[in-house]
C-alpha cells in the first residue's frame, strides 16, 4: 500500500458507533437542549427508525469525543436507554468546530 493510499483511507469518513459515555458535550456550544414536544417527537421517531443521522464529533485527550452537532439525537438516545450511537468522527481546530456547529444548528431550524 503506498503512502498516498494509506492517508486517503485515514481521512475517509466513515459511521462507527460509540458509547454514550465516551461523548463529551461541545464546551461552547450556545444553542440549549430541551426536553419539550419537539424532543419527544425525536424519540419517538428514533424509537420507531433508529437514529438516521449520526452524530458529528471529534477526538479529544483521553479517548473522549466531543459532540460537534446533534446534541438533541444523543439526549434523546440517552433517555431511550441507549448504550451507543453512530458517529462520524472528524478531526476539527477548535474554529472549525464552532462553524460546523453553527451551521448544522442553522440548518435544523431552517428545515423546521
Amino acid at each position: 500500500m503506498t503512502e498516498l493510499n494509506r492517508q486517503s483511507e485515514e481521512n475517509e469518513e466513515r459511521i462507527i458507533e460509540i458509547e454514550i459515555e465516551r461523548l463529551r458535550p461541545f464546551k461552547q456550544h450556545p444553542f440549549q437542549v430541551k426536553d419539550d414536544k419537539e424532543m419527544f417527537l425525536l424519540q419517538e421517531s428514533i424509537e420507531k427508525y433508529g437514529i438516521l443521522n449520526p452524530l458529528i464529533v471529534r477526538p479529544v485527550p483521553d479517548g473522549y469525543y466531543e459532540i460537534i452537532s446533534v446534541h438533541r439525537r444523543k439526549h434523546a438516545a440517552e433517555k431511550l436507554g441507549y448504550r451507543k450511537v453512530p458517529v462520524i468522527i472528524r478531526v476539527l481546530t477548535e474554529d472549525d468546530s464552532i462553524l460546523s456547529m453553527v451551521d448544522s444548528n442553522l440548518h435544523r431550524e431552517r428545515m423546521e
